[in-house]
């Protein structure tokens, strides 16, 4: 889709901006479990904690998402909402955004690691954004076809239990995921098939601290055995995505 304009999001002066784009865009790609409620978007967004890059059509309607959440203190990042229109997918629209804002983000942020999030292939019935209908009834997405577009960009999995925090209050977590390094630089990754396993832990314990909102309990069985896995050894490999 040719016509289509990348634009970047900018706080609150664009706020009418996000609900459109959540309605349209978000809420039919991503679960419950997946999404924060539109509320919160605004106000990470309104806090520079969240960048949001958006796919716009001539007649100005946001057609595809790409956000990235930041966690300065590390210099580490998030990709995620990587969604198109369903009426619009396969149209290269994803390449495009992926294509357009990560560069800028790179120079801005200068970031040491970006990850991102994927349904695990070996759980069809249970990865995020999968191609079948959910509980929810309703058709998702192609997250096969988001882990091959991250894969085509050079992103790689790391062998990790991964689940994903609570992102909206009582939707409980979501496993069964894939947990991905897009890009990282030398300081985190000492070769292109390792990365250091302190900043997969810092980025771990700052993410779930933001999204659950509050200190990390000692009895969480479930982000302590993901924790765990990350002391093991002092790197992690880096796996190709099959």
């Amino acid at each position: 889709m040719d016509e289509v304009s990348i634009r970047f999001l900018d706080g609150e002066s664009d706020i009418n901006t996000l609900t459109r784009l959540y309605d349209t865009v978000i809420a039919p790609s991503f679960v419950t479990a997946e999404r924060e409620p539109v509320e919160r978007l605004r106000r990470v967004l309104a806090a520079d904690e969240l960048r949001g890059a958006i796919a716009v059509a001539p007649d100005g309607e946001p057609v595809g998402a790409l956000f990235l959440e930041w966690f300065a203190d590390i210099r580490a990042a998030l990709l995620c909402y990587f969604a198109v229109r369903p009426d619009l997918r396969g149209q290269g629209i994803g390449h495009r955004l992926v294509a357009g804002a990560t560069p800028r983000w790179r120079a801005e942020l200068r970031p040491h690691v970006v990850f991102a999030e994927a349904g695990d292939p070996a759980f069809p019935d249970d990865a995020a954004g999968g191609d079948g209908d959910t509980a929810d009834g309703d058709d998702y997405g192609d997250g096969d076809a988001r882990l091959r577009l991250y894969a085509g960009f050079g992103a790689r999995r790391l062998p990790l239990p991964y689940l994903m925090p609570e992102l909206a209050p009582g939707a409980g977590r979501l496993s069964n995921l894939l947990l991905l390094v897009v890009e990282a630089d030398p300081a985190v990754s000492p070769a292109p098939d390792l990365i250091r396993s302190a900043i997969v832990e810092d980025f771990l314990t700052r993410y779930f601290a933001r999204q659950e909102g509050g200190r990390l309990r000692d009895d969480d069985g479930e982000l302590g055995r993901l924790l765990t896995e990350c002391r093991r050894a002092d790197v992690l490999p880096l796996v190709t995505i099959d």
